[in-house]
């Protein structure tokens, strides 16, 4: 995903949804579903994205159109800072070990299940 942004410190909501590729209307929306896109507002009230900002808007685009990830599915993978967050770090992760042991035990409760029948 090799976009070039002009070197500035904000961008008009325009440029971020033609940079983008989206509608402005659903810059507007992800504003109102993710937290931690908040961009400035000018004294005219026209918002203005910062560098990060449009690198943010261009993650969740990837997560939601590319990755396939819903509206939540980004929220837990991107945190309410809007840092991408590791496996571990994550509240829905659960690691391959805690699922082994859960497995097993299934398997062994299945077993003796088999046995009783």
């Amino acid at each position: 995903m090799a976009t070039t942004l002009p070197d500035k410190l904000f961008y008009k909501i325009g440029e971020v949804a033609e940079v983008v590729g989206v509608r402005t209307s659903v810059l507007r929306f992800w504003e109102s579903e993710f937290t931690f896109l908040k961009p400035t507002k000018s004294s005219t009230g026209q918002r203005l994205y910062s560098k990060n900002e449009v690198e943010l808007v261009l993650q969740v685009k990837d997560l939601l159109y590319n990755e396939k990830f819903t509206i939540e599915g980004v929220k837990k993978r991107i945190s309410s800072k809007g840092k991408l967050l590791k496996p571990e770090e994550r509240t829905d992760y659960v690691s391959v070990k805690d699922c082994s042991e859960v497995l097993k035990a299934v398997r062994n409760d299945l077993i003796t299940l088999r046995k009783l029948l």
